[in-house]
């Protein structure tokens, strides 16, 4: 998100977006709408169906079908390209700021601590499934890294996906013969296919019990957290924000390649990265999404495909705007972009509004097809306010505010 303020030095008004090529703005609201895709899913579905689509039994088929799509083009896709954003974005802060190295650092890390005060808030009480508590502590990491070669970066990057897929086989190792059977029931059971109690507990939690159930949403929320940021988060994050600072180094991300060579890697991104996906989505059939195996095996080739579609829709986006094609479409990403936090806090505010007990509770009567529907109206709506706030007011107000706590 911090990215949404810091593609120029000049990111409050009309006029400035109009004077320079809007690459990395239209890349962010593409991003920010993109990944509700998969946060609906947390959202209005029970969480064993996030990672488990048959965690109920076979799905309907236009359900399935609906599935397969966003798995496809947007499970870990978006918000890579989110990630990637997010480490360009403090690198641009970095090579524009005036202070000494020294005084930047302070700064960051402050703007840092009120981006992890931002997260936990949004997670505890609204949705666990938070990414800003972790892109904080991750930027602090990645930082560190930010005077390496786009080489280095990269491979640096690289390596740290790696080191997830690693941390998946052996926890899965450990699973399948170190856990005991009635522990292994307990976690399926509890996170994979829930029983009926749990299934019970977990639709009261978040609809007639809503307020009844903040303290457990609460130690739920900062369990969630935890167990992301070093199972997954802390490696894919750091990662992808060091490629993205690789390539705004290589200017790749400033659209100052040719349109040949963006498309010919989204035509590479997409032979590459779809194959890779599909073959996970065969392992877990062929498995009949085994817990002891889909968990955590069956994500791995989905872990790496989502690397090469996330590049092949940067890709795609930057050469529509290089070339001005469909600019009628991309530009109306552009306010989206620059009102990234509002936007991505926005998006759970409306969310939680039709899914959860103090709003709707509509939470576990949407299919998945159904679900698309809300995502379009919430897309609607944002694209439409965005616009009108942008036009103006200039920034988004949790950026303003951002940026004044941060000082």
């Amino acid at each position: 998100m911090q990215a949404a303020e810091t593609t120029t030095a000049a990111v409050d008004t009309p006029r400035a977006a109009s004077s320079r090529l809007p690459v990395l703005d239209v890349l962010r609201g593409m991003a920010i709408l993109g990944i509700l895709l998969m946060n609906i899913q947390s959202f209005g579905r029970l969480s064993p169906e996030y990672l488990n689509p048959k965690a109920l039994g076979d799905p309907q088929t236009l359900d399935w079908i609906v599935w397969l799509i966003n798995h496809l083009i947007a499970d870990e896709k978006f918000i890579s390209i989110l990630t990637l954003l997010f480490g360009a974005g403090f690198l641009l802060m970095a090579q524009n700021s005036r202070d000494n190295r020294v005084d930047f650092e302070r700064k960051f890390r402050r703007r840092m601590l009120w981006l992890f005060i931002f997260g936990m808030v949004h997670a505890i009480v609204l949705w666990p499934g938070d990414i800003l508590a972790a892109y904080a502590i991750c930027g602090l990491v990645a930082m560190r890294f930010r005077d390496r070669s786009p080489a280095e970066l990269i491979a640096i990057g690289l390596s740290l996906f790696a080191g997830a897929m690693i941390l998946w086989m052996l926890m899965s190792a450990v699973m399948l013969y170190l856990v005991p059977a009635d522990t292994q029931e307990w976690m399926v059971q509890r996170y994979w296919t829930p029983s009926a109690e749990v299934i019970d507990d977990e639709v009261e939690r978040l609809t007639t019990g809503w307020f009844a159930a903040a303290g457990d949403r609460a130690v739920n929320a900062v369990g969630a957290q935890a167990w992301m940021l070093v199972s997954e988060r802390i490696w894919r994050m750091v990662g992808m924000m060091l490629i993205g600072m690789a390539l705004l180094k290589l200017g790749f991300l400033r659209g100052e390649w040719s349109l040949g060579a963006y498309r010919r890697i989204f035509v590479l991104g997409v032979l590459i990265g779809f194959p890779v996906i599909i073959a996970g989505l065969a392992f877990n059939e062929a498995v009949e999404w085994d817990f002891r195996y889909s968990f955590l095996l069956g994500r791995i080739a989905n872990h790496w495909g989502s690397i090469a579609v996330a590049m092949a829709w940067v890709s795609l986006f930057i050469f529509l705007v290089k070339s001005d094609a469909l600019a009628w479409a991309w530009r109306r990403l552009i306010p989206v972009g620059r009102l990234a936090l509002t936007n991505y806090i926005g998006q759970s505010v409306l969310c939680a509004t039709v899914f959860y007990g103090f709003g709707l509770g509509l939470f576990g009567q949407l299919g998945n097809l159904e679900l698309m529907a809300v995502v379009i109206g919430v897309w609607a709506l944002q694209i439409s306010s965005s616009a009108l706030w942008f036009q103006h007011l200039g920034a988004g107000p949790l950026e303003r505010l951002w940026r004044r706590l941060a000082r």
